[in-house]
C-alpha cells in the first residue's frame, strides 16, 4: 500500500516553507537605510501661560460630575449579606423554627436527621448541612434533637453564636 506521507521525501509542503523562511531571512538581513528618527516635539507655547495662571483658576478648569454613573472603584459583584431567596435550596429558604425534625437515622453511612418544611416536604440532613435564611449548620444530631448553630451580628458589631435545638417529637404529642 502507498504511504499517504513517504518518510525521505521533502514534499511540496516542504519546499514551501523552506522559501518561505529563505524569504523572510533575506528580507531581515538586507542592509536597508534606517528610518530617520523622528524629530522632537517642539516646546508647547501655552505652558509658560499656564504657568502664571493662579493656581485657583487651574483648580476650576475641569470638574466631574458623577451624578447618574456608578462609581468605578466599587466592585461589580454585589457583597450584600442576604443572597435571593430564590436561588437559595429549600432549607435554606425558611426559618430554623418553622422546621419540624421527624426522624432521626443512623447506621453505617453516618447519622441523618429528616426535617420537615411546613409544606410537609422531607429533607434529609447531616452534619454541616447549611439551614435556614441566617447561615445556620447543622452541628450536632443525637437521638432525641438535632441541633442548628446560627452567627450573626448583634448591635454592637461583635459575632456570636445561637444554637436551636428542634427536639424529635415523641408519640405523646401526637403525630399531625
Amino acid at each position: 500500500m502507498r504511504d499517504r506521507f513517504p518518510r525521505g521525501r521533502i514534499g511540496l509542503w516542504g519546499l514551501v516553507a523552506a522559501a518561505g523562511w529563505s524569504a523572510l531571512i533575506a528580507v531581515a538581513g538586507s542592509d536597508a537605510a534606517p528610518l530617520p528618527a523622528a524629530a522632537p516635539p517642539a516646546p508647547p507655547v501655552q505652558a509658560a501661560a499656564t504657568e502664571a495662571a493662579p493656581a485657583a483658576l487651574q483648580a476650576d478648569a475641569y470638574s466631574y460630575n458623577p451624578a447618574g454613573r456608578r462609581d468605578p472603584f466599587q466592585s461589580l459583584i454585589v457583597t450584600s449579606g442576604k443572597k435571593s431567596m430564590e436561588f437559595l435550596p429549600p432549607l435554606q429558604r425558611r426559618e430554623v423554627s418553622e422546621l419540624k425534625l421527624v426522624a432521626v437515622v443512623w447506621g453505617s453511612l453516618g447519622t441523618y436527621g429528616l426535617l420537615e418544611m411546613p409544606d410537609g416536604k422531607g429533607y434529609a440532613v447531616r452534619i454541616g448541612t447549611p439551614v435556614g435564611p441566617n447561615h445556620g449548620v447543622v452541628k450536632r444530631i443525637t437521638a432525641k434533637d438535632l441541633t442548628v448553630v446560627e452567627r450573626y451580628v448583634d448591635f454592637f458589631g461583635e459575632t456570636r453564636t445561637r444554637d436551636i435545638v428542634l427536639e424529635l417529637r415523641t408519640r405523646e404529642e401526637g403525630l399531625e
